[in-house]
């Protein structure tokens, strides 16, 4: 995870998907994101796409590329979700999720991701 950022009302923040291997990978498309609270069960609906477009990205050993998950800053259009304690992460076009511990709070029904990327963006 990187740094928590607020912005207009929004907050944003990066997961990092890193080459861990000796040979170069490649991610395309949306990251699966939900919000689970300390038992693992899940909180309200997962991430929705922010319908940004994509291309392949190509990680050399050790490289990193991000996608971007969104909320509303508090409660501004509706109410907040309780604080979850991890985000269960599914890397794009994979069925196998990483757990992150991680204080995530929905808030105004607001959750989106952004396509795993190189320039940090939604």
């Amino acid at each position: 995870m990187g740094r928590k950022e607020g912005a207009a009302g929004s907050l944003y923040w990066p997961i990092a998907f890193t080459n861990t291997s000796t040979t170069s990978c490649a991610l395309r498309g949306y990251p699966g994101v939900s919000v689970l609270d300390t038992a693992h069960r899940q909180i309200g609906p997962a991430a929705v796409h922010s319908g940004r477009s994509y291309a392949t990205v190509t990680l050399a050993p050790a490289h990193s590329a991000t996608a971007v998950i969104r909320t509303t800053n508090g409660p501004v259009g509706g109410p907040c979700r309780a604080t979850g304690s991890y985000l269960r992460v599914y890397p794009p076009a994979s069925r196998t999720a990483v757990l992150v511990p991680a204080a995530w709070k929905v808030c105004s029904g607001i959750f989106q991701v952004g396509p795993v990327n190189t320039d940090g963006t939604l």
